[in-house]
């Protein structure tokens, strides 16, 4: 059962173009999800609406009576691996033991249409690495990522997979076996999107930024050169985690993606060893990450909110007062750094980024992909 303020955080999950960025900033200027989903008329723009009450109980139900469980940012199960990314789920729900997600993880990921030998020595090297206590985790598409399953499990050792759609959809299904197999064993099925959600292209890269949020490190074995592995690759470069790959044969395509990631520094991978030598004897608490920023501005445009009235904010900023102060004159359509903002302003970071926040929940400030900052 989850409490008033885990069901305002799950509603907010649900509500579109609310994503864990945009909630993060509005925790930090209204408190809590509570405070926000009390505001939410003089916050929203457009009669933008709000996930019912209703709608969450009626996901709660399904998720109870098909034995799952469902937790948010804010719960003590929650992974603090990934609590502490700044694009981290708002929430997760699955099938099996959520203390698997607490354990160390190494993310193993790959092609769906592997070679035979691909998938022998993936199976292989997940059995080693589960043989010394670390949890295989993956996504259970085809190829690659079942091997990978499949090997923890011959070690009698913990696997999570991370699916595209909801923690129940029997996708591929000819690992329906499998995916009992991973819960039996003490792992776990995870998704953050909604029970009864079909796998959908569009949710796969958000399913690969949670297995490089939970993994110490990523393998990438056999993956062409625009394989949804290199997106976990990328991610898991973002979160500060080690990518491992494994190199193939030039004449093969799918050698195409490891051996780019070689090129791009990258450590070669040929045994479980290789990867072991390079993890610290204990886990961190957490790893740190920058603000990804191009994954959650698909989520959430800046348009979303305009003209939060000046009584709602924090103390009114000088710089906020009229469309042309000094901070809205210095950005431009083509982007401004945020150092060259900060040199020029004089201002300390964090200050020059609770303006600029503020600027872009009402409308007149936007974050490129590439970190610049620019009118809206």
């Amino acid at each position: 059962m989850l409490t008033p303020a885990q069901k305002a955080t799950l509603r907010l999950a649900r509500t579109p173009r609310i994503g864990p960025v945009t909630y993060r900033r509005l925790i930090t200027r209204y408190g809590t999800a509570e405070e926000i989903i009390e505001r939410w008329p003089h916050i929203a723009k457009n009669g933008h609406i709000l996930a019912s009450l209703g709608d969450i109980e009626k996901e709660l139900e399904l998720t109870g009576k098909a034995g799952g469980w469902l937790i948010t940012i804010e719960d003590d199960a929650y992974p603090q691996v990934l609590k502490h990314l700044a694009d981290s789920p708002l929430t997760l729900s699955g099938l099996g033991s959520v203390r698997a997600l607490s354990t160390r993880h190494i993310g193993i990921v790959g092609t769906r249409n592997a070679s035979l030998a691909g998938t022998q020595w993936v199976e292989d090297l997940s059995h080693t690495l589960a043989k010394t206590g670390l949890t295989i985790t993956s996504g259970l598409a085809r190829g690659m990522d079942g091997a990978a399953h499949k090997g923890a499990l011959k070690a009698a050792g913990l696997t999570v997979a991370v699916l595209g759609g909801g923690a129940d959809s029997l996708y591929p299904p000819e690992h329906t076996k499998l995916r009992e197999q991973i819960t039996e064993g003490g792992g776990a099925i995870i998704s953050e999107q909604p029970w009864g959600t079909p796998p959908r292209a569009e949710l796969f890269p958000r399913r690969n930024r949670i297995i490089a949020g939970l993994s110490e490190a990523v393998v990438v074995a056999e993956a062409s050169r625009h394989s949804g592995s290199l997106i976990t690759a990328q991610y898991a470069l973002e979160y500060g985690k080690e990518v491992f790959a494994v190199p193939g044969n030039p004449t093969d395509p799918r050698a195409a993606g490891p051996n780019w990631l070689l090129k791009n520094g990258a450590t070669l991978t040929e045994n479980a060893q290789d990867i072991l030598d390079a993890l610290p004897a204990h886990a961190p608490a957490h790893l740190s990450s920058r603000l990804p920023g191009t994954n959650d501005r698909i989520q959430n445009p800046p348009s979303l909110f305009q003209g939060i009235p000046y009584s709602q904010l924090s103390t009114p900023n000088p710089h906020l007062e009229t469309p042309g102060s000094q901070l809205i004159d210095l950005l431009s359509p083509q982007g401004v750094e945020l150092d060259d903002l900060i040199r020029e302003t004089g201002q300390k970071e964090t200050a020059l980024m609770a303006e600029l926040t503020e600027l872009e929940l009402m409308g007149q400030a936007q974050r490129t992909p590439d970190g610049r900052w620019q009118k809206a």
